[in-house]
């Protein structure tokens, strides 16, 4: 398993900026756990709370990572408490090999659980690939989880919710006062609702956040990575 291959530079620079040993580190959206076990190798001493809705994908973290370090949720993050309808997505997958970055997957896995583009799946409705089953998922405000958690300063938050980014941050509540930096993507315009860049600056600024440049992605599509100008004392 080559877990930092492409992804070496970019887990280094989180770390220069978080500059902690032993973050707390909250993962919206775990997939397979290949980014848990990122974290895990890049900060040896953190701990871990990772969120994922999808029993495809489920099944592979549980196997991919087993650590004391992690706590696993099947729930996904949102503004209400309750059950909604999850869009499971799909591609057909015709090949005797599993993709190199999914390598730690055996083929077997990857073929019967139908997990091919599995990444892709969404609370939000809009794309296009998706298996025709009615899937439900219990959702969760992020608030509430940690009001009920008692677990203090949050030193970073990785969202990687397919478009459903905006029910993530508003489920936060008054608890976003807590997170020292949060990643999360923007773009996602397959998805009914998913934010723009620009809508994406304008939410988290609203709430005390500012963009670390350098971290960040600058086309239609890609990433943001923000810090909380209150609690690192930026005016």
């Amino acid at each position: 398993m080559k877990l930092m291959k492409h992804y070496g530079e970019k887990f280094k620079l989180i770390k220069e900026l978080i500059n902690k040993e032993d973050p707390l580190i909250v993962e919206v959206g775990a997939h397979y756990g290949e980014d848990t076990l990122r974290f895990l190798e890049t900060f040896p001493n953190a701990n871990i709370h990772c969120f994922e809705p999808d029993d495809r994908n489920i099944k592979i973290l549980n196997q991919t990572v087993i650590d004391e370090r992690v706590i696993i949720y099947q729930l996904a993050l949102s503004n209400q408490k309750g059950k909604v309808r999850f869009y499971k997505s799909f591609t057909e997958y015709e090949t005797n090999n599993v993709p190199e970055k999914y390598d730690f997957i055996s083929i077997d896995d990857y073929q019967n659980n139908l997990l091919h583009n599995s990444g892709s799946s969404s609370i939000k409705k809009g794309y296009k690939n998706c298996l025709s089953e009615e899937y439900y998922v219990q959702t969760i405000r992020f608030d509430d989880w940690y009001s009920n958690n008692k677990i203090g300063s949050i030193d970073f938050v990785w969202i990687d919710v397919q478009g459903a980014e905006y029910e993530v941050i508003d489920g936060m509540g008054a608890a976003i006062q807590k997170i020292s930096y949060i990643w999360m993507e923007y773009g996602e315009d397959e998805y009914n609702g998913a934010l723009s860049r620009d809508q994406t600056i304008e939410l988290l600024c609203s709430k005390s956040f500012s963009v670390v440049k350098y971290l960040s992605s600058n086309g239609t599509k890609g990433n943001l990575m923000f810090q909380n100008n209150l609690i690192n004392g930026i005016c």
